[in-house]
């Protein structure tokens, strides 16, 4: 199975995630390994999203523990 490739890209209108049931709150290690909390989100047909700026992500650690890359 192929590994998915985590993006960090910036939300155009952020607190509409907040209450979306795809979102997760997340610790984010960016490849640069600078670390922010940011919001996780698992569906991927999001239009409040902007590829523009993606940069990729090293480690991603959610609130529960749970690890995605």
């Amino acid at each position: 199975m192929a590994r998915r490739q985590l993006k960090i890209v910036r939300l155009l209108e952020p607190e509409l995630c907040l209450d979306c049931r795809f979102a997760k709150m997340a610790d984010v290690e960016a490849a640069d390994g600078t670390q922010q909390r940011m919001i996780y989100c698992r569906r991927l047909d999001c239009d409040n999203w902007d590829f523009a700026s993606a940069e990729p992500v090293s480690r991603v650690q959610f609130e529960d523990g749970e690890s995605a890359a």
